[in-house]
């Protein structure tokens, strides 16, 4: 039987919330999906908890290998995948009941490539913090051009269905051993699609984890921002739209690495000299990046502030606006 949607599950240190990551899955009310969880040599208990389930259902297919990242456990996932659409769950996140019926009508009713969808941040107790919308229209259909720059400000790899042949047909997939690699894919992604589906639906739990990377303090690893960055602009250059694309581009250094790179950093190490490398990247590449016109039209009052201190040098009052929160 052929497979419409195939969910891909990256598993890693995670055996605390496995449990309710698969159950949210595998009780989905859809008639053709499997998962693929991909056991990226987790050191815990996640082997054993995959074992007993795949044990008791054929829908979830078990990958094991050796550590290659968040990244490489996806692209496993891609390419031991059958479904027409894949559906990215990180494993301590959840979906919400209705998710994959429903994208998969959406999908097939607006021939979209990409449905996107909203977020819930939330804590452990379960308490939303934040949440997401993809849109506050109802569903609204978009092209890749309206969509990038959307990419761009939310890169979120995870809300969104994909057509399967986003990946297959393109080779794309996930750089290995890094951080950001939702940035550094989601864009090309985009690229190669014809129209992407934006609803105000919100399916997936996010799970804000004191101990997940993003809240690890390790300033050094901010550099793979600008690996990032530097791979979508080879990116589009090879598919001759660098020059079509490039005040998107010049934005996505503008908001990850002016003004998030650098707070990052800045908040526990205002002279770090990585700041400085930042700007020197900036001013190489993109020199008139202050004139923008997204800086004006998509920051927000916030951001336009981090990137006003960033760019005059005042990291020591972001390093203090930090504390104060």
């Amino acid at each position: 039987m052929s497979v419409n949607v195939s969910v891909i599950i990256p598993v890693y240190k995670a055996e605390k919330w496995l449990r309710k990551c698969l159950d949210s899955v595998l009780c989905q009310d859809f008639f053709s999906f499997e998962v693929v969880a991909v056991n990226d040599g987790s050191p815990d208990s996640c082997g054993e908890i995959l074992e007993e389930y795949s044990a008791e259902d054929n829908r979830l297919k078990v990958i094991t290998q050796t550590n290659k990242g968040l990244g490489g456990a996806r692209n496993t996932g891609i390419e031991n995948s059958q479904g027409k659409y894949l559906l990215f769950v990180d494993s301590d996140d959840t979906l919400k009941q209705g998710c994959i019926s429903y994208l998969y009508d959406m999908a097939e009713t607006n021939d979209a490539d990409i449905v996107s969808f909203g977020i819930d941040f939330i804590e452990e107790n379960e308490k939303t913090v934040f949440t997401y919308k993809a849109s506050s229209l109802g569903c609204e259909k978009v092209t890749k051009e309206e969509y990038l720059i959307e990419a761009i400000d939310n890169p979120y790899v995870c809300n969104k269905l994909y057509k399967a042949d986003l990946f297959k047909k393109t080779d794309i997939r996930f750089p290995l051993g890094v951080w950001f690699e939702d940035l550094a894919t989601l864009p090309k992604i985009v690229l190669h699609c014809d129209s992407v589906l934006l609803c105000d639906k919100v399916f997936y739990n996010y799970l804000q984890r004191n101990d997940s990377i993003m809240h690890t303090v390790n300033n050094n690893k901010n550099i793979d921002m600008i690996d990032a960055i530097d791979g979508l602009i080879e990116y589009f250059m090879k598919n001759n739209v660098f020059d079509t694309f490039y005040s998107q581009l010049e934005y996505a250094a503008a908001l990850h690495i002016a003004v998030l790179s650098v707070n990052r950093v800045a908040a526990t190490e205002p002279n770090h000299p990585l700041i400085k490398h930042f700007w020197g990247y900036i001013n190489k590449n993109f020199p008139s990046l202050c004139k923008n016109p997204y800086i004006k039209t998509r920051l927000s009052k916030k951001r336009r502030l981090l990137f006003f201190l960033s760019k005059h040098k005042m990291y020591n009052t972001i390093n203090f606006l930090n504390k104060l929160r």
